[in-house]
């Protein structure tokens, strides 16, 4: 598959929720495929908190020739989002007013900031219709941001695995993350104290990110010398976090993602009548993150909406693992000409020996 990364410079200032503002912004983003002269095939993907904007190769299930996002029909943009590690502006990322890394002076953000970031993008690119917006978690939050900020560009919208919010227990469960980081270093300073303070704090994290169901079938109560397999599984994902993302974009990330709020000073019902496109909301039966009912009634409130369940086993990563799955109930909504919802239905993946001990990019 034919892919590229491109960069896009957005000159400053651009202002931010929190008030401040940064001097300029450079955004990453790959690519695939062209867009029609009509310009009505564009897709946009966004990815959750350590994605990259390689999106062929954390949902190669979805995004490939013969795949549900085929770049022989469809033009896929795929953006790395503001506060990120993998090419657009975040904490590794110069400051040009000193000229030295932001590292722990980078701003507060929210997802409506990286929804912002992403428009200027689309006007960079001269796309003025999106055919469908689609992302998971914090990828799903920023696409439902878009479809407030400009719904009349998007003509589907499909955020999975998100509600309005993050609920009282979410919040709790995220703070206490990030301060597993910060205990190891309160100044933020010290690098290599930060890295092994993410390290356990992703541990921690994998934990909700799967489920009890699949943790039982994988690793039962079998050793791996002294320590327990799921033991060892989870040290192994906070080697592999370590090695691949930035302690201070996961801090600005994950405080981002509780600071996001659909419904910002209104009620969540007036927020959800703002949407008019059409919209596709899907839960995952074993998330313990966002539990299926919660989205099902935040779809409830949105005009033109409709409501799917993923039966999988994978609990909140199995929009990246069960691609299969998500594929097939995709489809018909993607593909559908009709504005008219169908009814709900639920799908069920095979679960087979394979697709339990597949690993994917943790959301």
């Amino acid at each position: 598959m034919n892919t590229q990364k491109n960069f896009f410079r957005i000159p400053g200032p651009f202002p931010l929720d929190s008030g401040a503002a940064l001097s300029e912004i450079e955004i990453a983003y790959h690519s695939y495929g062209t867009k029609n002269e009509a310009g009505t095939n564009t897709v946009l993907v966004l990815h959750a908190l350590t994605g990259s904007s390689a999106a062929h190769e954390w949902w190669s299930g979805l995004i490939g020739s013969g795949a549900l996002l085929d770049p022989e029909r469809y033009f896929i943009v795929a953006p790395n989002l503001l506060g990120s590690c993998y090419g657009t502006t975040g904490p590794e990322s110069l400051n040009p007013r000193t000229g030295r890394p932001y590292l722990a002076s980078f701003p507060e953000i929210t997802p409506r900031d990286m929804a912002r970031v992403v428009l200027r993008l689309l006007d960079a690119l001269h796309i003025e219709t999106v055919h469908l917006a689609i992302g998971g978690s914090l990828g799903g939050m920023v696409v439902l941001e878009l479809a407030l900020l400009a719904g009349e560009r998007f003509e589907r919208i499909a955020p999975i695995a998100v509600s309005a919010a993050h609920s009282a227990w979410r919040l709790a469960f995220s703070s206490t993350v990030r301060k597993t980081i910060l205990a190891f270093d309160p100044s933020l300073q010290n690098r290599e104290q930060l890295v092994r303070g993410m390290k356990l704090a992703r541990q921690i994290a994998m934990a909700t990110y799967r489920s009890a169901e699949e943790f039982d079938a994988r690793f039962a109560r079998r050793r791996n010398g002294p320590l327990f397999e799921v033991e060892s599984y989870l040290e192994h994902q906070g080697e592999k976090i370590a090695a691949r993302f930035s302690p201070y974009s996961y801090l600005t990330m994950t405080r981002a993602m509780e600071l996001y709020d659909l419904a910002q000073g209104q009620s969540v019902e007036r927020a959800a009548r703002s949407l008019h496109g059409r919209a596709l909301f899907v839960g995952i039966s074993s998330d313990l993150l966002y539990p299926p009912q919660e989205i099902e009634h935040v779809a409830s409130l949105v005009p033109n909406a409709e409501y799917r369940t993923l039966e999988a086993v994978h609990g909140h990563d199995s929009f990246l693992v069960d691609t299969g799955a998500l594929a097939t109930l995709l489809r018909p909504f993607l593909e559908s000409r009709t504005n008219t919802p169908s009814r709900p239905v639920r799908i069920h993946p095979i679960l087979s020996e394979h697709n339990i001990s597949e690993e994917a990019v943790a959301a």
